[in-house]
């Protein structure tokens, strides 16, 4: 239902199944998403069966003729040499079963949604920190006295556990910073204070904190000297390393005859470019970049700048994340008790060995990438740099999820074979050849695997609720059935149990019982003072080795932009999560969630609304100065967001007649972002340089 996977309990009474928290689990709590799940059981949308296409309707049929229809057709590519003209994509869920699949099958394009969501903060964790995915790396939050939130709004993007440890930290004390053109909850309710920069602006900002830093001498120069590469001799010429490290870690001078200066120095160059015009390029003021500077120095190492989530806002948002790594890196805070703690979580490979020999095609046009899925559907349209031929959804609403909804609805009728896997009818569903009915998450068992939010090592199990109400399956079971029928493995449930179970040597009766179980493991001091980070060099890298030998600048910097509002109807387009729904398919036609959150609202300044005649709840029409479409919507009239920029809820504007509940409700926001506009290194949006005109409609 939810790529967060709370733990929750599930209980049956006669026909009723209810849901609570589970308090004993590593993660507990339930929102309202999770507190609506049991509407699905009986849901009179949802999927009841596998669906196959004659003619312009899919009709239902046996799992036998479903399943041998996907397996004819990637029975017919893999033949042909070509696997790598599958691709896949799915939000979080079923992880680790999907990359088995893709190894197996032979498609290096299994590409999840991060291009919408943490891509350049991921990009930038791998290449300072050597951390992957937002779950690898989190603030110790219950013992933080300062924690700084770029964009981020955990009280409506979601994960229960991580606010009761954000609330757990502010009843010690903690103070918060939120730094967003838009006053969001977090800022509301518990910033002490709010920096509202302008979108785009965010490295600039974090640059001038750096500059600050290191000319008030704000850093810890014994963990930098030990732990990173600040100290590394750089050529000033082309930037490419001498190899050579100096115990002064502001040095500059000569080497072989050439100019050289520390990476650390460099840095503090990127800042000294933008210090000056912080005013003309955020819009903050020196007094923000002073607070957030001696806050983060004054409470080291028990302050952090979070390490963000939803992040894909510009084009330069991978030097915003390195900037914020390196921040934190700066003030020693890495595995210190309150600061940036590196997950001890277990890994889990279901698999021996990859049958991969494609290149990924988002790799081609950007090598670094974590995932920029608008490369799969140009390729299905252009044939570039190889023809995508063959699509599977899993439990994701590309619809509701990337940019430019015209492109994916013209890639998504033009994919020569589409099988969605999906509980509920998402606005993809319409498109597919053979659609896989899954089981609700009451109604199926799932692996073991690690808890996805803690600090600390979790294995827990899903254990159904009931036995599925129609002809549908889970996904594990799918995939399996894939894998025999194609000839690639004969594992089943068991013996990929029994694997995890071994790997941690845990006692199924004991997992089952408990539904969790502690894998013991030291939280704090362990990176990168017992292990080394996995980065090239093994510590912090301030300058990265891997930027520059793929072309791009081997240190944070600010790209200067041209992208702005400049009349005095336009406006920067902000966008972000409800608390009510996920952009993909499960929570939209929940009646009970959609009589909360109906639709999605512009959210305008009270002063700009003022100058163009608004009132509160007057429809508007927005027009994207990057696409080209309309759409109308009503506005919502506030002070909490800056004058130059306005905010929507994403995942509206469901066009699929499938989902009963939600269809209607509200406008379709991907259709007024552009895929054209990308971070160069991530591969992600940046959905913020986006320029809307704003009139009120006839």
């Amino acid at each position: 239902m939810c790529k967060n996977m709370c733990g929750v309990i599930g209980t049956v009474e006669g026909k009723t199944v209810r849901v609570s928290a589970n308090r004993n689990h590593p993660q507990p709590g339930i929102c309202g998403r999770g507190a609506a799940g049991p509407y699905l059981l009986n849901h009179p949308d949802r999927l009841k069966s596998p669906l196959i296409r004659q003619g312009d309707k899919l009709v239902p049929t046996s799992w036998d003729s479903a399943l041998n229809k996907v397996v004819n057709y990637l029975k017919e590519l893999r033949d042909q040499g070509h696997p790598e003209y599958l691709a896949i994509t799915f939000h979080d869920y079923g992880k680790e079963m999907l990359e088995r699949f893709s190894a197996l099958y032979g498609t290096p394009n299994l590409i999840g949604h991060e291009s919408v969501c943490h891509g350049p903060r991921t990009v930038a964790a791998e290449l300072v920190l050597g951390a992957e995915g937002p779950r690898s790396i989190d603030p110790d939050y219950p013992n933080s006295k300062f924690v700084v939130f770029i964009g981020r709004n955990p009280l409506e993007g979601i994960v229960p556990d991580i606010v009761r440890r954000i609330d757990e930290g502010r009843k010690k004390g903690m103070k918060i910073a939120v730094i967003d053109p838009r006053k969001s909850a977090i800022a509301q309710r518990y910033a002490d204070r709010w920096i509202p920069i302008k979108p785009g602006s965010d490295t600039a900002f974090l640059l001038s904190v750096i500059y600050y830093m290191i000319n008030n001498k704000l850093y810890d120069e014994d963990f930098l000297s030990k732990y990173s590469n600040a100290g590394l001799l750089i050529y000033e010429d082309n930037l490419a390393s001498s190899g050579k490290y100096s115990s002064d870690l502001l040095y500059e001078g000569e080497e072989n005859g050439r100019r050289v200066s520390t990476a650390f120095r460099l840095l503090m160059k990127e800042g000294e470019k933008v210090y000056p015009r912080l005013k003309d390029i955020t819009g903050a003021n020196y007094d923000d970049v002073k607070y957030i500077a001696e806050n983060l120095w004054e409470n080291r190492p028990s302050a952090v700048i979070d390490d963000g989530w939803h992040t894909s806002f510009s084009t330069d948002s991978s030097y915003t994340w390195m900037s914020a790594f390196i921040i934190d890196a700066m003030i020693g805070n890495l595995d210190k008790q309150g600061g940036l703690i590196f997950s001890k979580k277990p890994k889990i490979k279901l698999y021996d060995y990859s049958n991969v020999k494609a290149k990924r095609i988002d790799k081609i046009r950007y090598p670094l990438t974590y995932a920029a899925f608008q490369e799969v559907y140009r390729s299905i349209l252009t044939g570039n740099s190889y023809p995508i031929k063959a699509l599977m959804v899993v439990g994701t609403n590309l619809d509701g999820r990337d940019p430019n909804s015209d492109l994916v609805r013209r890639a998504l009728e033009k994919v020569d074979f589409l099988v969605v896997i999906d509980v509920m009818p998402s606005d993809v569903t319409q498109y597919a050849d053979v659609v896989l009915a899954e089981s609700t998450y009451f109604e199926r068992d799932e692996l073991p695997l690690p808890v996805g939010w803690t600090l600390e090592g979790w294995i827990d199990v899903h254990q159904k609720v009931i036995d599925p109400l129609y002809d549908t399956k889970p996904l594990w079971w799918i995939l399996l059935e894939l894998e025999h029928r194609l000839g690639l493995s004969d594992d089943t449930f068991e013996t990929l149990e029994n694997r995890i179970l071994k790997q941690f040597n845990i006692n199924k009766e004991e997992l089952y019982k408990k539904g969790c179980i502690k894998i013991p493991s030291e939280i704090y001091e362990v990176y990168p003072y017992k292990e080394k980070l996995n980065t090239s060099s093994g510590k912090i890298e301030i300058y990265s080795e891997e930027l520059k030998n793929n072309g791009y600048y081997p240190i944070p910097t600010y790209i200067e932009k041209n992208i702005k509002p400049r009349d005095k109807d336009e406006f920067y387009l902000t966008s972000g999560h409800t608390l009510y729904h996920t952009q993909d398919s499960i929570t939209f036609d929940i009646p009970t969630l959609i009589r909360i959150a109906p639709d999605n609202p512009v959210t305008i300044n009270e002063e700009k609304a003022k100058e163009l005649g608004l009132k509160d709840n007057d429809v508007v029409e927005l027009i994207s100065l990057s696409t080209g479409e309309k759409v109308t919507c009503k506005v919502k009239i506030t002070n909490d967001i800056r004058d130059d920029t306005v905010f929507t809820y994403f995942g509206f504007g469901r066009h699929s007649r499938g989902e009963k509940f939600a269809y209607g409700h509200g406008f379709d926001v991907n259709s007024l972002i552009s895929d054209q506009l990308t971070d160069p290194i991530s591969g992600s949006i940046a959905q913020s340089l986006n320029i809307v005109k704003i009139r009120k409609a006839k």
